[in-house]
C-alpha cells in the first residue's frame, strides 16, 4: 500500500472503522515509530508561510549539494494537457462560468416541485429525482471540463435570497448530484455540509485569526470539491486556485529533487487525536498516467490555535518543508482569482488543482459575512480517477464507510450555533 501506521500511544476513536481496517488489511501496516524518529529534531515550519525561511532553506540545502538532478523513475519530465494552465490563459471569466438562464432557473423550480412531491428531506435529492431534461446535459458538459478538461468551473445565476433554505439546500445539492452523486463525511462526526464562515465570537481571537490568508492545499479526501457562495465578505476573502500540474512542471524543470521528496511516502499526516495518531503516504502520485496532488498544510504541520499538532508524533524533515512551500510558492506565480458572486456553485477537482482563501473582513454592523457551504462530491459513474491504493483507502473511509459507527451522518443546512451566545458552533471537531 505505500503506507504506514503510526501509533503514539494514542487512545481517542478509532480514525478507521472495524470494516475498513479488514478491507484494506490496516493493521498489517501498523508500525510502532522508534523513539529516534519522534525525538530527532524537525523542520521549523507552522502553518502560516514565511517566505524567509523558505528562501534560505531552499539555499541550504542547494548549497549542500547530492541532491536528485532528475525526477524519479517512470514520472515525466513535462506535462502537458488542458491541466497545465496559468492565469494568462483565462482572459475572460466567460471561459470557466455558465450563467444559468431564465429557462435553467425554470426547470430547476420545476425539478424542486416534483422532488418535493417525494415528502424526502433535502439530502434524499439525486439525479432521478431531480430532473433537468435541458439543463441537465449541459452539467454534464461542465463535470467533463471538471475532469477531463482544465479542472475547474462555476455555475452562476441563483439567488439564494430567492428560497427557503431547506429549497435552496435541495436546488444546490440537486444541481451537485449531476457533477457527483456521492457526498462524503467530512469529520468525525460526519457532517455532511460544512459552513466555512467566522464563529462571531471576537473574545477568542479565533476570529481575527480565521480571516487571514491561508496556504495553498487541497481538501485530502474528495475528487470534487464543491463551495456554494451563500454570502460575501465586506472586503477580501477572494478564493484563488492554480493547477498542480503547472506547479509539476516547474518544479521538474528547476529543482526535480523536490518531486522525489513529494511523491516519497513518508509525509506525516496528523489525524488530531484519534488513533492511530498518524499516518504517512505521498503527497503526490504518478498513477494510470495522470498526476494526483492530495495534502491539507495543516495536518501536516497543525495550525494554531485550531488544530495543534499532536505532540510526539513526527514533523517534517528539512527536505519536506521546503517541497511544501515551494508548492505554495509557484502556486501564486500562476493562480487565478475568479470573481467571486452570491449563489455562485464553484467546482473544483481536487485531485489536479490547489486552492487558497486570502484575508478578509466581514461587515460587523450590517451582519455582511463571507460564507460558503462546503460539500465532498464523488462521481462513481466513471469521472473520477483511478486512484492508488493509499487514496483508495482514504476515499473509501469517507464516501463507503456506511458501517462506522462511531461516525454519523449530518445535515446541517444553517450553521448549528450556540442557543445563548449565538456564536457558531464547530460541532464536529477537525475536518479530514
Amino acid at each position: 500500500m505505500m503506507m504506514s501506521i503510526g501509533n503514539v500511544g494514542s487512545s481517542g476513536p478509532s480514525y478507521y472503522s472495524q470494516g475498513l481496517r479488514a478491507r484494506f488489511n490496516i493493521d498489517a501496516y501498523r508500525v510502532q515509530q522508534a523513539k529516534a524518529e519522534v525525538n530527532k529534531p524537525f523542520a521549523d515550519i507552522s502553518y502560516t508561510v514565511d517566505e524567509k525561511k523558505y528562501r534560505d532553506r531552499a539555499a541550504a540545502r542547494v548549497r549542500a549539494g547530492g541532491l536528485p538532478t532528475s525526477v524519479p523513475a517512470g514520472w515525466p519530465t513535462k506535462l502537458q494537457g488542458p491541466l497545465v494552465w496559468t492565469v494568462d490563459d483565462f482572459e475572460k471569466e466567460e471561459e470557466y462560468v455558465y450563467h444559468l438562464t431564465p429557462a435553467d432557473k425554470m426547470e430547476v423550480l420545476e425539478a424542486l416541485a416534483i422532488f418535493k412531491s417525494y415528502g424526502l428531506d433535502s439530502q434524499k435529492v439525486s439525479k432521478d429525482l431531480f430532473p433537468l431534461p435541458n439543463l441537465g446535459p449541459i452539467l454534464s458538459s461542465i463535470r467533463d471540463d471538471i475532469y477531463f478538461g482544465k479542472g475547474f468551473s462555476i455555475i452562476r445565476g441563483l439567488n439564494p435570497d430567492d428560497y427557503a433554505i431547506t429549497d435552496l439546500s435541495t436546488i444546490y445539492l440537486g444541481i451537485t448530484s449531476y457533477i457527483g452523486q456521492q457526498r462524503g463525511k467530512q469529520d468525525q462526526r460526519g457532517s455532511m455540509l460544512i459552513h466555512v464562515i467566522k464563529r462571531g465570537d471576537e473574545t477568542t481571537g479565533f476570529d481575527d485569526q480565521y480571516g487571514e490568508d491561508k496556504p495553498f492545499h487541497t481538501d485530502c479526501v474528495t475528487d470534487t470539491l464543491c463551495l456554494f457562495t451563500q454570502g460575501l465578505a465586506a472586503s477580501g476573502g477572494q478564493s484563488c486556485i492554480a493547477s498542480a500540474y503547472t506547479i509539476y512542471n516547474e518544479i521538474a524543470r528547476t529543482r526535480p529533487d523536490l518531486i522525489h521528496t513529494l511523491a516519497a511516502p513518508d509525509w506525516p499526516f496528523d489525524t488530531l487525536g484519534r488513533d492511530p495518531a498518524y499516518y504517512k503516504r505521498a503527497l503526490m502520485y504518478w498513477h494510470d498516467g495522470r498526476l494526483i496532488t492530495s495534502f491539507s498544510r495543516r495536518l501536516l504541520v497543525g495550525s494554531e490555535p485550531f488544530s495543534p499538532r499532536t505532540p510526539g508524533i513526527p514533523g517534517l524533515t528539512e527536505a519536506q518543508a521546503e517541497a511544501l512551500d515551494a508548492v505554495h510558492f509557484i502556486a501564486k506565480q500562476h493562480e487565478i482569482k475568479p470573481r467571486m458572486v452570491r449563489g455562485d456553485l464553484r467546482f473544483i477537482n481536487n485531485m489536479a488543482l490547489l486552492h487558497r482563501r486570502e484575508a478578509f473582513e466581514n461587515d460587523k454592523t450590517s451582519g455582511e459575512a463571507r460564507h460558503l457551504v462546503r460539500m465532498w462530491l464523488h462521481n462513481d459513474e466513471g469521472a473520477c480517477w483511478s486512484l492508488p491504493a493509499p487514496l483508495r483507502l482514504a476515499w473509501a473511509r469517507v464516501f463507503e464507510d456506511e458501517g462506522n459507527r462511531e461516525r454519523g451522518e449530518h445535515w446541517d443546512l444553517k450553521p448549528v450555533r450556540d442557543p445563548v451566545t449565538g456564536h457558531i458552533l464547530r460541532v464536529g471537531g477537525s475536518c479530514d
